[in-house]
């Protein structure tokens, strides 16, 4: 499928970068093994950054890994350091006040290029076409939203983002976003 090559392919070796809301680490352990990026991950779950971590050891594909994983609410709790790239990987549609954050995560962490990925609203007929009738109509019923184009660009823009790069797929959008 190829899920890890947007991201992959959009970091520079010695990027630090700072994986919010990394779950099992895999995109994480991709970008720092295939860049050769700083990156670190940040969860609210101990259990799941304790899986990040053993598969990060048991894929690590040589010493110079730089791969970290920090325990925290991502909207709540400041990672330390400064940080080149932010990911947000089927991230943003759990998070209210999305564009407040994305403004804050910018100021927090001295960064203006973000890497998002979110579930397409539009991705097919049948999530409008529920939505109409008022039954649940979104993939994961903690999603805050499900985006169409224009509610991503208004948001972001509202963070004071703008997208350099769009790439829909597999029903969702692919963005790099950057400081307007």
């Amino acid at each position: 499928m190829k899920y890890h090559d947007f991201f992959v392919d959009r970091i520079k070796a010695g990027e630090r970068v700072l994986d919010l809301g990394c779950g099992v680490g895999a995109l994480a352990a991709s970008i720092a093994e295939r860049s050769k990026a700083e990156v670190t991950g940040m969860d609210w779950s101990e259990e799941v950054l304790a899986k990040a971590r053993q598969r990060a050891a048991a894929t690590a594909t040589g010493p110079n890994l730089k791969l970290t994983y920090s325990l925290g609410d991502i909207t709540k709790d400041q990672c330390q350091g400064q940080f080149d790239t932010i990911v947000l990987s089927n991230v943003l549609e759990h998070i209210a006040e999305r564009p407040k954050r994305l403004r804050e995560w910018a100021k927090w962490y001295g960064t203006s290029k973000f890497l998002i990925r979110v579930p397409a609203f539009d991705r097919e007929w049948r999530a409008p076409f529920k939505k109409e009738l008022g039954v649940e109509w979104r993939l994961d019923d903690t999603h805050e939203t499900e985006y169409t184009r224009e509610q991503l660009e208004k948001e972001l823009g509202e963070a004071g983002l703008k997208i350099r790069e769009c790439v829909t797929r597999w029903g969702e959008y692919w963005v790099l976003a950057e400081a307007a």
